[in-house]
């Protein structure tokens, strides 16, 4: 089985401009494991944090909601992430809820390989 992962921007505008912002969700093939990271507020690396009850089926639909308080990951129906801004980050990072609470606009999926993916923002 090939690798999976999903990378996406978002471009999240506020007072003092803009930034891009990344989330990358990834499966490791040797241990069959869904690791995730969100810029600003987990290690950047994947295979540090890791994602809930993903499905085992072989087909996947992915959505991704971001509101300006959480991100929420669900994969054939069922939440594998609901990530608080203002609560899950790691040490060291606590204003990055400031970042992330900012309006999105622009979506850009920079890399997918797998299969069914909806991004949405309300936020």
């Amino acid at each position: 089985e090939s690798r999976n992962y999903i990378e996406v921007c978002y471009t999240l505008s506020g007072e003092g401009g803009s930034s891009e912002q990344y989330i990358h969700i990834y499966k490791e093939a040797s241990t069959n494991q869904w690791s995730y990271c969100i810029k600003e507020c987990t290690q950047y690396w994947v295979n540090t944090q890791f994602l809930n009850n993903v499905p085992a089926d072989k087909l996947k639909h992915w959505i991704i909601t971001k509101t300006s308080t959480h991100l929420k990951v669900a994969c054939n129906r069922v939440t594998v992430l609901n990530f608080n801004f203002a609560t899950d980050y790691k040490p060291g990072s606590e204003n990055s809820h400031q970042i992330w609470l900012r309006r999105c606009t622009k979506i850009q999926l920079l890399n997918h390989r797998g299969d069914t993916l909806v991004l949405k923002t309300g936020g």
